[in-house]
């Protein structure tokens, strides 16, 4: 949650479907693109995401999920569909998560609370370090392609072409890759009503008038959004977690500058 899947979306569709940025253009990408488990997190919705998804006529289909590996639907793994897994930094996901949950009346406390129910897995879709890490030990698995958002803000052009190949996608021109880049740039997606859900989500939740889902879009936001502290807090806690897997953060996201 909150890690960049719906920049994903919109890239995964776009090199899916030709470049088709017209109609890119005039359907949300979240329409394009259902999000399986909806229902679950919305129990009050009308339509049941699963049968969205069942129905869904494009071929093939693009689905969207923040669900952990072992409560996909079994035939993924049966049938090694191919999984694109968005990962990002857990401070800067700390952030963005707690923004977004709190303007939609989801959670309520201050930041101090939200980084103590997420390091105990108290949180939507915790525990988060399980979630990035088994998907980041199958990142070589023929049908497993694990990105960072760190990765796709340094060098979006490199991702872009990477995923075009794991997708069979047509070689792009560096004129379609270009394309792509300003399509795909922070600002002209906030500005665009079909990539950024915010009106999407301000209908369907009580949320506050500063609700935006989209906020700043940068690597190493929390450095000027947590105390010392509270970084320190979160360090530990990844330390500790990851000294099992003899790893430490930077060898998943890099060194954040």
């Amino acid at each position: 949650m909150k890690s960049g899947t719906t920049w994903m979306q919109e890239l995964a569709w776009l090199l899916l479907n030709n470049l088709d940025f017209d109609k890119a253009n005039k359907s949300h990408t979240v329409r394009r693109c259902p999000h399986i488990e909806h229902s679950v997190i919305r129990n009050n919705l009308h339509v049941d995401s699963i049968s969205v998804c069942d129905q869904m006529q494009d071929n093939p289909r693009f689905i969207k999920s923040h669900l952990p590996a072992q409560l996909l639907p079994r035939q993924i793994w049966e049938n090694k569909r191919k999984i694109i897994y968005v990962a990002r930094n857990p401070k800067d996901v700390v952030i963005s998560s707690f923004y977004f949950l709190t303007k939609l009346n989801l959670w309520q406390g201050n930041m101090d609370d939200y980084i103590d129910e997420f390091i105990t897995d108290r949180i939507y879709y915790a525990s988060y370090w399980s979630n990035v890490l088994d998907f980041y030990r199958m990142r070589n698995e023929s049908n497993v392609f694990f990105v960072t958002f760190e990765e796709m803000k340094q060098d979006l052009k490199d991702v872009i072409e990477r995923l075009s190949r794991f997708l069979d996608c047509k070689v792009l021109s560096e004129m379609e890759v270009d394309m792509l880049v300003k399509h795909l740039s922070f600002d002209q997606m906030k500005e665009n009503q079909f990539n950024n859900p915010t009106s999407l989500i301000r209908a369907a939740f009580e949320a506050k008038e500063d609700f935006n889902f989209m906020r700043r879009g940068i690597v190493g936001s929390y450095r000027d959004e947590l105390s010392s502290e509270q970084i320190s807090k979160l360090d530990r806690w990844t330390q500790e977690y990851l000294q099992e897997y003899g790893l430490n953060e930077s060898d998943i996201f890099g060194n954040i500058k």
